[in-house]
């Protein structure tokens, strides 16, 4: 198996190539990165909410791209995710990440999900390793 990690345009999570993903456009930011959010029907799970495993996709991949802004590739280690709000289908959200530490080839990230009054929906701590290539 290889251990080889490349970047193309077909990530489910951010890939704009792939037309059965999110197509997340995470840029970055002053503390990090940020993206908006809006999510179609096909990402549900109870009638009009955003299924969990989505919403964890959402941060993993925001803690992954704050990284990589920091100049660190990196894989999700250990995610540990808090959903406080239902996240709507149909509504318009922010995502933003930013790197709090970075150890060796350890790296801390934190990610959230806000909707259009800042209100907390939901959050991450992240554990990352760096990869070598």
């Amino acid at each position: 198996m290889s251990s080889e990690f490349f970047m193309d345009n077909a990530c489910f999570a951010c890939g704009p190539e792939n037309n059965n993903g999110l197509r997340l456009n995470i840029q970055p930011s002053a503390h990090g990165v940020e993206t908006r959010i809006d999510l179609p029907q096909w990402v549900q799970g109870y009638q009009n909410i955003v299924h969990g495993g989505i919403i964890a996709t959402i941060l993993d991949e925001l803690a992954v791209w704050a990284a990589f802004h920091k100049g660190h590739r990196s894989v999700t280690a250990e995610l540990v995710m808090r959903i406080k709000n239902a996240m709507n289908i149909g509504r318009a959200y922010k995502g933003d990440a930013r790197v709090i530490n970075t150890k060796h080839r350890l790296i801390e990230a934190e990610s959230r999900i806000l909707d259009g009054r800042d209100n907390l929906i939901a959050s991450a701590k992240v554990k990352l390793l760096r990869i070598e290539q």
